[in-house]
This record gives C-alpha cells, structure tokens and sequence, in this order.
C-alpha cells in the first residue's frame, strides 16, 4: 500500500481545546469546520489518505481516508470512522464536560455544536479526506506542530 499525506497526532488529556484559536477558521464553511475538528482532535486522533485499489481486479487506486487513534501506550491503532464518532460523542463530550446549557460562543461551543449531529460529524470527518488530498501547506504545518510538541516534552 501507497501511504500520502501521512499525519501522526497525538492527545494529552483534556488540555485538546486549550491552544486553538476561533479567528484561524470560518465556520460559515465546511472545510474550515474539518479544519477546526482535526485541529481539535490533534494530539489525539490522525489521518492519513491511502491509496486502495477501486476493486480485487482493477489497477486503478483511489484515495481512502484512514484514520488511527493513539492508545495509552503511544501505539497508532487504525480505526473506523464510526468508532471515532463513538468516541468523540463519548469519551471526549465526558472529558470535556460539555454541557450545553453551560456553553457561550467560545471553542468549546464551536466544538459541541460540531459533535452533537451524527450525520454532520461523519460529513465533517470526511472533509479532512479533501484537505489532505489538496492542501499543499499540511505536511509543512504538521511537522512544525510535531517538533513543538517534541521539544516541549523534552523540557
């Protein structure tokens, strides 16, 4: 298998909102909310496209969106997308603590309203498949988040 655009994040507890910025995104659109989801999820959560083939008899490819979590061991397990929306709706809503009577415009509200429909998380997690495969700019920013996140657990 062809990996492209291959990206590791990594998540330390419920520190996951604390440095994202609401004035890098326009939530008015769909690819800035994937933006902000990924961004989010960043510590925690990767995504990478991977070329699979269309079928068993064809040698045309296609790019899939995969996506890994990072387990308690540092380890990458692949997971499928549905397993994430669990996730999410679960593990991370409960960590987070989020209440939506107690929310007010700020990240945390953004995030919610993001996660509470299905549907739409699953269009929004799909999204990143699209930034992946045309965002030129990425890989760059990944890899600069990669070595800050490095260097400030060496110190």
């Amino acid at each position: 298998m062809i990996f492209t655009g291959l990206i590791y994040i990594f998540l330390s507890g419920i520190t996951m909102l604390k440095d994202i910025d609401l004035n890098d995104y326009n939530l008015n659109f769909d690819l800035h909310k994937s933006y902000f989801l990924r961004d989010c999820l960043f510590e925690e959560i990767s995504f990478t496209l991977e070329k699979v083939p269309l079928d068993d008899e064809s040698q045309s490819f296609t790019d899939a969106l995969t996506i890994y979590k990072k387990l308690n061991n540092g380890i990458l397990e692949k997971i499928e997308i549905d397993e994430l929306i669990f996730y999410i709706q679960t593990d991370i809503a409960d960590k987070l603590g989020i209440v939506d009577s107690e929310l007010v415009n700020s990240v945390e509200s953004q995030f919610y309203h993001l996660i509470v429909n299905i549907d739409y998380l699953r269009k929004v997690i799909n999204n990143i498949g699209i930034i992946l495969k045309y965002d030129k700019n990425i890989n760059k920013e990944v890899k600069k988040k990669k070595k800050i996140l490095i260097t400030e657990n060496l110190l």
